[in-house]
């Protein structure tokens, strides 16, 4: 068999799946031709697959040096680029390679996904329709209709989003992805076959642990849209017991609290203050996730002055290497050394090149969004001292109802019980009060129920804040052609309105254990503020 005819055979197990079969055929090809740009293509796509992220970029790096002008090392080089959520590596090298093959499915499908990364949905999706005019059910083919059918929810096309995910469904049926999608997204009436469809799927003895954890969450839903909420919450119940609590230590994230507070002094803060970045004015909006933060930033960026750039979580990594740089008992005195020499203008520069990519050469503030940015305002602040921080706090029990019926990530398994949650939520407000300690002048203090009974009030206070010129937009934000990809997607494109708030007194029978904890540590949503 020739070389090029096993390339086809090890791309074909690939596609059907069969890395195990695939990945020892194309470690044989590069033992014999290591410089093959089609077999470290294809063994880069067997490490993405297998969510092997760096050894995946080695090799598709690699593969695109030997092969720059191929569709398909451009696409897979620039496909892990948006995995890694860099969007200014992905985009420049996309629309080259798309100027000169337009049609290729694979470029389309990677620059519709990196589009969708710098929350351009309008433009991503002509992207995914092109990519999706394959008519066969491959695993590809119909990973494509899945981002099509993400993509169109983002937008507010929401029934044609789920016509997408109807059509998954009679073509692969026992595609886990498409089905949680559309229970996720249901509303009125519910269509019989769905609930079905979930419970069969959640006794099927092969459904995989978190296949089944999300077909539960999906059938709450369906009871939830229904007025069954009794129904709805002891699906949740059942949904994160399956995968228990794993990550969240209490004692551990005090010990981490404590050390971050320690690290990101005022006093560090203070002296630093002079060597950052006072040209750039960003807006962060943080808070518990499910807290009122994707009102909030629509509010802000519909101001003409303004541009979403959605959840980036980039200040999480580099705040993580910036405290293991300078965790010495001399870090703080090489901080601000190293900052009088421009490093942290420096740093703020990465970010303003970052940003500048969203902006897409548009001169505009920007608005940052990742709600746990909360941990990580010491780092922010020291980057951009004339930066604002809005801080959404909501109610304790409504906000937990609202993260409990959610697949939130992994990393947020605190909301799986209600005494963890309470811990989690009193811990976040504590280091924020710390923060505000630091730097009070720079963080606005936004409850989600003042903002709901009087929007104008609170929105021109807000836009104030941020030093910006009131614009009557921030009022119309729902009417906005804007692109929204979290869970709250469907809400923010209608007026605010009151239903949300004391939402958790449908499932007050329930939420014995919130209380108690809070009860426990004299908490008193009304009357604490940070």
């Amino acid at each position: 068999m020739t070389i090029a005819e096993q390339l086809l055979q090890s791309n074909a197990l690939i596609s059907a799946g069969k890395l195990d079969d695939a990945a020892p055929r194309v470690q044989a090809i590069l033992k014999q031709q290591p410089d093959n740009a089609r077999a470290l293509y294809l063994m880069g796509r067997i490490h993405v697959m297998r969510k092997e992220l760096e050894p995946g970029l080695m090799a598709a790096q690699r593969a695109y040096q030997l092969d720059k002008g191929a569709p398909y090392t451009v696409a897979l080089l620039a496909d892990i680029y948006v995995d890694l959520k860099l969007p200014e590596y992905a985009l420049p090298m996309l629309l080259d390679a798309i100027a000169r093959q337009p049609q290729d499915a694979g470029l389309n499908y990677t620059l519709g996904r990196c589009y969708m990364l710098m929350e351009k949905g309008f433009k991503a999706l002509p992207h995914f329709e092109v990519a999706s005019r394959k008519l066969d059910w491959s695993e590809d083919a119909t990973l494509t209709r899945m981002e099509l059918s993400e993509c169109l929810a983002a937008i507010g096309r929401t029934q044609e989003a789920d016509e997408v995910l109807d059509n998954i469904l009679k073509h692969v049926p026992d595609r886990s992805d498409a089905l949680f999608a559309r229970g996720m997204t249901v509303s009125k009436p519910v269509p019989d076959w769905l609930p079905t469809m979930l419970r069969a799927r959640i006794d099927a003895p092969q459904t995989e642990q978190q296949d089944r954890a999300n077909f539960w969450l999906a059938l709450g839903r369906c009871h939830d849209v229904q007025g069954q909420h009794s129904e709805a919450f002891q699906c949740w119940t059942t949904s994160r017991a399956i995968l228990g609590i794993k990550r969240h230590n209490m004692e551990k994230l005090g010990r981490q609290m404590l050390q971050t507070r320690g690290f990101y002094s005022k006093e560090l803060m203070d002296r630093a203050e002079p060597f950052g970045d006072h040209e750039a004015r960003p807006i962060f909006i943080v808070g518990m996730p499910r807290s009122g933060t994707t009102l909030t930033s629509q509010v802000i960026s519909a101001h003409p002055m303004c541009i979403n750039v959605g959840e980036t979580d980039r200040f999480d990594r580099h705040d993580s290497m910036f405290r293991k740089d300078y965790w010495r008992e001399t870090g703080h005195a090489d901080i601000i050394r190293d900052a009088r020499n421009g490093m942290l203008r420096k740093l703020a520069g990465e970010f303003n090149t970052f940003f500048s990519v969203f902006a897409e050469g548009e001169k505009k503030r920007v608005v940052e969004k990742s709600p746990f940015n909360f941990e990580r305002l010491g780092f922010i602040r020291l980057l951009f001292p004339k930066a604002r921080f809005i801080h959404c706090r909501r109610h304790p029990a409504d906000n937990f109802v609202s993260a409990f019926q959610h697949n939130m990530n992994r990393s947020h398994d605190y909301s799986y019980s209600q005494d963890t949650y309470v811990e989690r939520y009193l811990a976040h407000e504590e280091l924020m009060r710390n923060w505000k300690k630091c730097f009070p002048d720079q963080i606005f203090e936004l409850r989600y129920e003042d903002m709901v009974a009087d929007q104008e009030a609170m929105s021109r206070k807000l836009i104030a804040f941020c030093d910006l010129p009131w614009d009557d937009a921030c009022l119309n934000f729902h009417e906005r052609k804007n692109t929204v990809r979290t869970f709250s997607r469907d809400q923010v494109r209608q007026p605010v309105y009151s239903s949300s708030v004391e939402r958790w007194r449908r499932y007050e029978a329930h939420l014995g254990p919130l209380f108690a904890k809070l009860k426990q540590h004299g908490y008193d949503y009304a009357t604490r503020a940070i």
